[in-house]
């Protein structure tokens, strides 16, 4: 049963009940929700036996509602990778600033008690890290039988993880955010290529047959670089703190070392620069393309809110690379772009996907030249603009490679719009017409064993 993420991105958590053992798979928060929709809905569950809770990642649409969830379910046992946990201290902390402000009017205080930073760090001591590929075996209090889980490495972000669980010769694969493509600081996923009688798998991709063509996109952001700094222009590159920001610095600086590029001052800041430290100190123990290569080996300036109206890079050509990636109000990247439209010489460059609702897309959709709305304003851009895609979830290609080697009786299809979704079911018909296919509908519960 899906309690969020059911035809969408958000809030995203994922019920199972095997043979009396109650598991769910992530407590995310919904990007866009700021009433109790923002949570997945426990109630759904009426009284079904919850055991253990496994996150997959540490972005805030699989982790945001954690501590929620453990105040609804105070006995359940929170699972995760040793990094997860180590970006959780960062992210939950994160979260909870935003959410208190955000949520307040439409959930009791109650509810939200555990997002206080000294819940957050009690909560946290129950956390348990399992590292990769060792099983982890769980019994509920009405389980008739033995689950066993394992954890492997999805290649989305550091820490991030599928989750296997095999239960009375039962295998069900959950993908959590994968990427089967090797990114520029880690690498692609290890999920288990054997057979599973279940997968349940993102689509966020699937409305589209591209490819991910890192090389390419790369080669395109360095055009937009040259372009803007041979006009004594600065380049802005609203981005995410957790994942993003870090192989975005790795791609810029070797650009830069490649000669692509010429060496420009780099800016990065926000909570990005306290997630690249929990990088670093991974990065001889979780699967790097270069192991022992630190971010923090970049040269990099760092921003603090006090520049954000006279920096050095106003004066001379830089790179700033700064949260949030959808230039959500009151964040440094939008503070910085109101500063950015009215120069004509400068550059936003847009590297991640922009919700519909906000500033970001607001921004890159904007003509040129003429007032369009801002964040509530309205304003004139004469900056130049660039779309890039650096995605860390796999293609349509790179699913269907990995369904088709599984080859599940059942595939369980999540985690993606309306559209993303289908194209992914139908994608499967098409390779494996025997197989069972499952777009669950939210709060539903389904027999899949």
């Amino acid at each position: 049963m899906m309690l969020g993420g059911a035809e969408e991105i958000g809030a995203n958590c994922c019920y199972l009940n095997l043979d009396g053992t109650g598991i769910l798979i992530d407590a995310g928060l919904h990007p866009r929700e700021r009433d109790d929709k923002a949570f997945p809905d426990v109630d759904a569950l009426d009284g079904r036996p919850t055991d253990a809770l496994v996150i997959t990642h540490a972005h805030s649409d699989h982790l945001g509602a954690l501590p929620y969830m453990m105040k609804r379910l105070p006995h359940v046992q929170p699972i995760m990778t040793h990094a997860t946990r180590d970006l959780s201290d960062i992210m939950l902390h994160n979260g909870a600033k935003l959410l208190r402000s955000d949520v307040t009017r439409h959930v009791s205080k109650d509810l939200l008690s555990f997002f206080h930073r000294d819940q957050i760090d009690l909560i946290r001591r129950a956390f348990e890290a399992l590292p990769y590929e060792e099983p982890r075996i769980i019994r509920g209090y009405t389980g008739n039988s033995d689950v066993s889980l394992r954890l492997h490495w999805s290649g989305h972000i550091l820490g991030s993880a599928g989750v296997s669980l095999e239960n009375n010769g039962l295998r069900i694969v959950h993908t959590g955010d994968v990427q089967f493509d090797h990114q520029k600081v880690i690498q692609r996923a290890r999920l288990p290529r054997v057979h599973a009688d279940v997968l349940i798998t993102e689509a966020t991709n699937c409305a589209t047959d591209r490819e991910n063509d890192f090389a390419g996109e790369a080669r395109k952001l360095a055009a937009f670089i040259n372009m803007i700094s041979n006009r004594n222009g600065s380049i802005l590159i609203p981005n995410f703190a957790l994942g993003k920001t870090q192989e975005l610095l790795a791609i810029i600086y070797g650009l830069m070392r490649k000669g692509s590029i010429p060496h420009l001052p780099i800016y990065s800041g926000g909570m990005g620069v306290a997630i690249s430290k929990v990088y670093d100190q991974y990065c001889y123990t979780e699967p790097m393309r270069v192991p022992g290569f630190e971010i923090s080996d970049i040269p990099q300036n760092y921003v603090k809110r006090g520049m954000l109206a006279n920096g050095d890079f106003f004066k001379t050509p830089s790179i700033v690379i700064v949260p949030s990636g959808m230039l959500s109000k009151g964040t440094m990247s939008y503070d910085l772009a109101t500063r950015w439209l009215p120069l004509a010489n400068y550059g936003i460059a847009f590297i991640g996907y922009q919700d519909p609702t906000t500033p970001g897309h607001q921004l890159l959709t904007s003509p040129k030249r003429e007032h369009f709305d801002f964040g509530g304003q309205k304003v004139k851009r004469l900056c130049e603009i660039e779309r890039l895609r650096f995605s860390a979830h796999a293609s349509l290609a790179g699913l269907i490679d990995y369904i088709v080697d599984v080859r599940p009786k059942t595939v369980v299809v999540m985690h993606g719009e309306v559209d993303a979704c289908d194209g992914l079911a139908y994608a499967v018909s098409q390779r494996l017409p025997g197989t069972r296919i499952l777009i669950p509908r939210k709060g539903v519960p389904y027999t899949i064993g």
